[in-house]
């Protein structure tokens, strides 16, 4: 009875969506995504996205419930353009997770603002709310990805650095050697720490002072940078469709899904900043000691290195081979020391949940015929300076693409499982019904 159940309450988390899926393939084709207003030379698109989830996830309770939800992933208005050959900029809003567990508190927000400096096709500026150029997968649109959402375990980034892994900075990018070659160096805020001390008091009644957040007392800016070899059609180019890479490319013409370019591409990133990695002094005996100190502080840093393929079969481009592999090195310093600063936050309520020192990598493979495209992916995480299994991820999901309007329309399923510290395999089923314009 209970296995019923479980299928009865995942079939109806699918329904509405699914019939949402068939009403979309009944009507037009929509326009280009976005509205132009002006010409080549100085215009102005505006555009909006919307993702629409139906979820059921096996919950980690003793009685392995199963919870469903209907709500809005992602809904975004996007402003882009250019003033003149030299000016672009771009802005984009969010507003995620819109009805998710029943809460429709808005919760809208700037997610993207920048303006770029098209100087020469070897230099762009850009300057404001910024993707961290940190692996191919770091810099991806969401309008774009091959499976249903980002692999978000894999993009560990340090508390208080970013807004959805977007930094404030400043970053040059550009082609040479003839495309072959494309470069991205930026430098970010980063994380502020927080000298100015607090009070703090254990279980036994003993009282000190500590510094809010001791990481990079001396205000050191985030630097980051990527560097791409790429083997046929180039990714990047200046304004929006160049800054964000495609997790596979698509065009949609005479009702008809091609491959516009084939790509395959190398790329290394590296993410650092200093003295991120706090470890304390010894606890105080008594109350009323001076400021517990410092005992050592280590800088984080990171680094990747990915391959990404979107390789057409046949000459109309119908058929293509799309995926990527993404291997990442996080170091956070050593939280089996128990005075680590990040041991002070709580994991359960997302303080310093995935700041872990470790590797790990993302893969996801598909092979398109026409609009329809099955996907395979996974993803690790070995988390290799922290108690036990703390840190560690692992999951394995597959699914179906139907590029209904190439990313303008499109439906996917996805299903599979994950496991987080080592505690249990948790399966997870959604479907997504995207529009964009």
């Amino acid at each position: 009875m209970k296995a019923m159940h479980d299928t009865s309450s995942r079939l109806r988390a699918m329904a509405l969506p699914v019939a949402a899926a068939a009403l979309i393939g009944m009507i037009d084709r929509p326009a280009e995504a976005g509205y132009k207003i002006g010409d080549d030379e100085a215009n102005l698109k505006l555009g909006a996205l919307l993702q629409a989830w139906g979820a059921t996830t096996s919950e980690a309770a003793p009685d392995g419930g199963i919870e469903t939800e209907m709500y809005l992933r992602r809904m975004r208005i996007v402003l882009s353009g250019q003033t003149n050959d030299t000016v672009n900029f771009f802005f984009e809003t969010d507003n995620p997770n819109f009805g998710k567990a029943g809460s429709y508190d808005v919760n809208m927000f700037m997610q993207d603002a920048w303006v770029e400096l098209n100087l020469d096709p070897a230099l762009q500026v850009d300057a404001g709310m910024l993707l961290v150029p940190f692996s191919h997968h770091g810099m991806q649109g969401a309008t774009s990805l091959l499976t249903v959402d980002y692999h978000t375990a894999l993009l560990r980034y340090p508390l208080g650095s970013n807004k959805v892994w977007r930094d404030a900075g400043f970053m040059a990018r550009g082609m040479i050697l003839h495309d072959v070659i494309e470069y991205r160096l930026g430098v970010f805020n980063g994380v502020h720490g927080k000298p100015e001390p607090v009070k703090v008091t254990n279980d036994a009644g003993v009282s000190w002072t500590q510094q809010a957040d001791p990481r990079n007392p001396s205000d050191w800016p985030r630097v980051a940078a990527r560097i791409t070899f790429n083997g046929f059609d180039p990714e990047g180019g200046p304004g929006a469709s160049g800054f964000f890479y495609d997790g596979l490319y698509l065009k949609s013409e005479d009702g008809h899904v091609t491959s516009p370019k084939k790509v395959l591409a190398f790329g290394l990133s590296v993410d650092w900043q200093k003295d991120l990695a706090p470890d304390w002094g010894p606890l105080p005996a008594t109350s009323g000691t001076p400021e517990r100190p410092i005992d050592e502080i280590t800088d984080y840093y990171a680094a990747a290195a990915d391959v990404f393929w979107d390789l057409p079969l046949d000459g109309e481009r119908s058929m293509a081979l799309n995926g990527q592999v993404n291997a990442y090195y996080y170091n956070y310093g050593d939280r089996r020391n128990p005075g680590s600063w990040l041991n002070e936050k709580s994991v359960d309520a997302g303080g310093a949940k995935g700041m872990f020192t470790g590797y790990g990598v993302l893969a996801e493979a598909a092979f398109r015929y026409r609009s329809v495209e099955p996907v395979v992916a996974f993803d690790w995480f070995d988390s290799t300076k922290a108690p036990g299994d703390l840190g560690d991820y692992i999951a394995a999901y597959g699914g179906v693409c139907y590029w209904l309007y190439g990313h303008e329309t499109s439906i996917k399923v996805q299903a599979g499982a994950s496991k987080t510290n080592g505690v249990k395999w948790i399966p997870a089923e959604i479907v997504q019904i995207q529009l964009m314009f």
